[in-house]
């Protein structure tokens, strides 16, 4: 092998070397029960995520841990008995950082307190999303996986909230309960209670109740922007009426223009909605779909009369993707409303035009018509002016030889070639006309016709 075959190669070798890493990218996260967790997301865009990671990474230098790549999306470090993991996400960086139970009550703190003041005030300024997950182990002996009103009331005080929402997950492995408020600090509180499940199944629960959670929020941020649409298309479709209303009763063609002008402006309004929402509604679908498969992942059981956990997500997460789909399918329909209308007054604009460019055939036909007349009338009377010329100069013919001696009278000769005169002219001009005119009709002689008009004559001849 060559050494440009084992360059051509290496590139592709790479790539299939990072493809493979991807399945190993995301490891769960998980300690011996008890232990508690906290889970924040921030919004980024593509060049603030480089931002976290050099951040992320002069963090994990400063506590003599190895850094992130330079191209990677996620990294997880342990600090003592901390576990933290950053994520760069499209839209979105986390962090979420995990500790053993010390003893404290559960929520008395955070995860996010082992961290230093400068690291915990970066993530607290920039959260939009906010989770704290305290992992509990059943009582001892307690093997009710239905309703155990010694555990729900357990969660009800850890979430100070008498409505509180959950199930069983993981094959009843373990509960998840949640009142989906916001503590002082602007965390959603969640409550896991370990029924015996595995180590690995209860990293997984983690992995997708924190995945609920975030893209749940990711995902209604179309909301807000979805009703801004719905109304700025209820101030569009009444100006896109009266426009087509206009066109079936206005016979004017001076105002095609200003319709014209109008529609382009709808036409513009219509396509910028269109594109500057497009993104944002595509990723409320893929963020509601990850929802979705996340919650049939998790398998969840009904505990009693008490609503489920999925129960809560769905009945909102829902109706505001149809409401996005909605304002979606509507902007689109306005937009071929307007396309419509624009063929519309295209239309309208061709007949216009044929009607004038007929009338502008009809005008000129009306004056070659004039112009044959005048140029048949110019021609009468050029005969009477060449046979007068003519006639006078044979009389000055005459007069010379008369006097020259010949017995001609000028007079009577000339009276008598004025009539011959006259009818030569005429005889001489009308052979003219008509040659001329020969010359210019297709097929003439002296006239070059294409071959196709010149077979058809002679078929025709024929």
């Amino acid at each position: 092998m060559t050494t440009e075959q084992r360059v051509s190669i290496a590139p592709h070798r790479q790539q299939r070397i990072a493809l493979s890493n991807e399945w190993h990218a995301r490891p769960g996260l998980s300690l011996p029960t008890p232990f508690r967790c906290t889970h924040l997301v921030a919004l980024r865009s593509e060049t603030s995520l480089e931002e976290s990671r050099r951040n992320f990474a002069a963090f994990c230098a400063d506590h003599g841990q190895g850094q992130p790549a330079a191209d990677s999306r996620h990294h997880s470090v342990q600090i003592g008995s901390c576990l933290i993991k950053w994520e760069g996400h499209t839209e979105a960086t986390s962090h979420t950082i995990m500790v053993p139970g010390n003893g404290q009550p559960p929520f008395a703190e955070s995860a996010l307190d082992f961290l230093d003041a400068g690291k915990r005030e970066e993530l607290m300024d920039d959260m939009f999303v906010g989770v704290k997950i305290e992992v509990l182990v059943a009582g001892a002996g307690d093997d009710d996986v239905t309703v155990d009103d010694v555990t729900v009331e357990t969660a009800r005080s850890l979430l100070g909230a008498r409505q509180i929402y959950g199930g069983t997950m993981s094959e009843s492995g373990a509960e998840v309960w949640s009142a989906f408020r916001h503590d002082a600090e602007g965390f959603v509180r969640i409550v896991v209670i370990d029924r015996g499940i595995s180590e690995g199944r209860l990293s997984r629960l983690l992995q997708r109740l924190l995945e609920m959670e975030t893209y749940r929020m990711l995902a209604m941020m179309a909301l807000p922007r979805a009703r801004e649409v719905m109304a700025e298309l209820g101030e569009l479709e009444p100006q896109l009426d009266e426009v087509m209303g206009q066109l079936a009763r206005r016979r004017d063609e001076s105002a095609h223009e200003e319709l014209l002008r109008r529609i382009t402006a709808i036409s513009a309004q219509a396509e910028h909605i269109a594109a500057a929402n497009a993104y944002r509604f595509a990723a409320a679908r893929a963020y509601a779909g990850i929802v979705e498969r996340r919650i049939n992942e998790c398998d969840e059981q009904r505990l009693g009369s008490y609503q489920r956990y999925s129960n809560f997500l769905l009945k909102t997460l829902q109706p505001a993707m149809r409401t996005c789909d909605a304002a979606e399918r509507r902007t689109h329909e306005v937009a071929e409303r307007v396309a419509r209308a624009a063929g519309l007054l295209g239309s309208m604009v061709d007949m216009v035009q044929k009607k004038q460019n007929q009338a502008i055939l009809e005008t000129m036909a009306e004056r070659a018509t004039l112009q044959l007349r005048l140029q048949q009338a110019v021609e009468g009377f050029s005969i009477f002016a060449i046979s007068y010329y003519a006639v006078g100069l044979i009389a000055y013919g005459l007069k010379s030889a008369k006097a020259l001696g010949t017995p001609v009278d000028p007079d009577v000769a000339t009276g008598f070639a004025a009539p011959a005169v006259f009818a030569l002219v005429w005889f001489s001009v009308r052979t003219v006309r008509r040659r001329l005119h020969g010359e210019s009709a297709p097929g003439a002689p002296g006239r070059r016709a294409p071959q196709k008009k010149l077979d058809s004559n002679c078929v025709n001849s024929s």
